[in-house]
Order: structure tokens, then C-alpha cells, then sequence
């Protein structure tokens, strides 16, 4: 099968044709390779659906995403029942139980991609796709395009195989990109991780709790709330403890290092400060405590 991929106007044709048309049909293929691990495409395809044509309950072996070109339909996961139009987006993970079916009146036509591979959790994750998280809804063209060229790509030779991972990471860069321009609003946990990432990276600088709050991009008073809530200790506290823990680590990992030089290395400026501060935390000072661990 040629690699030549259809232009615009080819992909715009052949949907007036099958909208003009509306008479059921299934075009799909199978694949297994296991050269490439990263990503392993195993099945792609489009199809219009008859009125009330029901896939399910079953599981797949890999991840299934498909795309709703027009019409309407339902998806079971779970306990949950979506209903689905054109521009949604459906995920299934592997071994999911998972139903979907038409509408009576307007089936739904849609393509879809099975994969799986090493690099897919991440590529979820990216994308916005999780457990708990199987619909996304993008209108698109291009999504659409993408995954029928996908398709119609499809060859036994090495050329054709990364011709059709080039489509499916093409289309989730099209998603990707999506959820970058509409992100979903932050959780606390969210904030918390990002006020967290900073203290770690960035504890052995003279680093404020304004500035670690203006990172997570909340104020001082909520991350204040956030850490009460989840640690019952204030943020200020939390960086001592934190700091007074890889002084110890460093008393350790380091016995010819003097103290003084530790302090500096795990953001105390102020040696006499570090000592009052490690003696509180632990009981004995810098020196007592490297002598203990011997």
C-alpha cells in the first residue's frame, strides 16, 4: 500500500461521499509486531454503524481509542454510561470491561486505533486519559483524518509500520496540545505537588514561603490551609524538617565535611541557627548525630 498520505481535500471528499451514502460498512485491519516496543499499533480502522449495533460487554488486550465522526452513541465502563457525539473522544484501557453501541436514529460513524507498548502510560497520562477519565471531547478535522490515513497506511513492510506510529503519535500530539490550551482546573493535591517540587529542588536557597506559594500559583494564606490539612504542620515548618533531613543524610554520606559546611548545603545560612535547629528536631546536635551513625 502506497505511503502517500491523502491530502485535505481527498479526506474531505470521501466523507461528503459517505455522508451522502450513510449505508453501514466496516473497513479495519489487525497487526501484531513486537520489534518496536515502544509503541505497537494493533488494529485501526472506521466504520458506519448500523442502527443500535452493540459491541459488548468484553475486554480488550490493548488500549482502544475511538473517535465520533458523526451520529450518536452510548459507552459502558464501569458504572458509568456516556452518551457520545460527534467530536468525543473514547478511551478504553486494557482488560476494562467495556460496551458501546449505536443510536436507533442516528448511528454513530467513528475510527478507531488499538495500541499499546512502554511508552503508552506515559502518552495517557499526556493526554489527559486515565481511569477515571475515558472521555475527552475535541472537535477536529484532523483527528478524524489522522486516524483513517492511520488506517489506510497500513502495510507488512518496516516503512508502513513507522509510517502508521508516526500518525498515532501525530494524533496525540493534536490531543496533547488540546488539553494545553483548556487545562483542567488544579486540584489542592495539584497545588501541593508543585509547592512541594519546588521546596526540594530549590531548598538549599534562601527560599520564602511567598515565593514557593507564587510557584504553586496560589497565595501564601491557602498554601498555608493546604499544608495544615494534609501534613498538620505550616509549610515553614514542613522545609525545616525537610532541610534538617538532608543535613542528616549529608552527615552521614559526607564524615570529613565540618558542619558548618553542611548547614550552608542544606539551606541554613546561620550555623548556631542549624545546630538549635537539628538539636530540636532530633535530640542531639550535628556532631553527636554523625558520631551515632559511624
Amino acid at each position: 500500500m502506497s505511503l502517500k498520505e491523502n491530502n485535505g481535500n481527498e479526506f474531505k471528499e470521501e466523507e461528503e461521499r459517505l455522508n451522502v451514502q450513510e449505508v453501514p460498512f466496516k473497513k479495519v485491519f489487525s497487526s501484531y509486531r513486537t520489534e518496536i516496543t515502544g509503541i505497537i499499533i494493533r488494529t485501526a480502522g472506521y466504520s458506519q454503524t448500523e442502527p443500535g449495533h452493540i459491541w459488548g460487554p468484553g475486554i480488550r488486550a490493548y488500549y482502544l481509542l475511538h473517535y465520533v465522526i458523526s451520529g450518536k452513541g452510548w459507552y459502558n465502563v464501569g458504572k458509568e454510561r456516556y452518551w457520545l457525539s460527534e467530536g468525543d473522544l473514547f478511551m478504553s484501557f486494557p482488560n476494562e470491561i467495556i460496551k458501546y453501541g449505536a443510536d436507533l436514529e442516528c448511528p454513530w460513524k467513528y475510527c478507531w486505533v488499538g495500541f499499546l507498548g512502554l511508552d503508552i502510560p506515559y502518552i495517557m497520562k499526556q493526554a489527559g486519559f486515565t481511569k477515571k477519565k475515558h472521555i475527552l471531547h475535541i472537535p477536529s478535522d484532523d483527528i478524524a483524518e489522522t486516524m483513517i490515513n492511520l488506517y489506510k497506511s497500513y502495510g507488512t513492510q518496516t516503512k508502513s509500520y513507522l509510517y502508521m506510529i508516526s500518525k498515532l503519535t501525530h494524533l496525540f500530539s493534536i490531543i496533547i496540545a488540546d488539553s494545553e490550551r483548556n487545562p483542567p482546573l488544579p486540584k489542592g493535591s495539584d497545588y501541593l505537588e508543585k509547592a512541594l517540587a519546588y521546596m526540594k529542588t530549590e531548598y538549599q536557597s534562601p527560599i520564602t514561603i511567598d515565593e514557593i506559594a507564587s510557584f504553586a500559583g496560589i497565595s501564601s494564606s491557602h498554601l498555608y490551609r493546604l499544608f495544615m490539612k494534609e501534613y498538620s504542620v505550616p509549610p515553614l515548618k514542613y522545609l525545616t524538617q525537610f532541610r534538617i533531613q538532608s543535613a542528616c543524610n549529608m552527615l552521614i554520606e559526607n564524615p570529613s565535611l565540618p558542619v558548618s559546611v553542611i548547614a550552608y548545603s542544606a539551606g541554613f545560612n546561620d550555623p548556631l541557627y542549624f545546630s538549635r535547629s537539628f538539636r530540636k528536631a532530633t535530640g542531639v546536635s550535628p556532631s553527636e548525630y554523625r558520631k551515632m551513625n559511624r
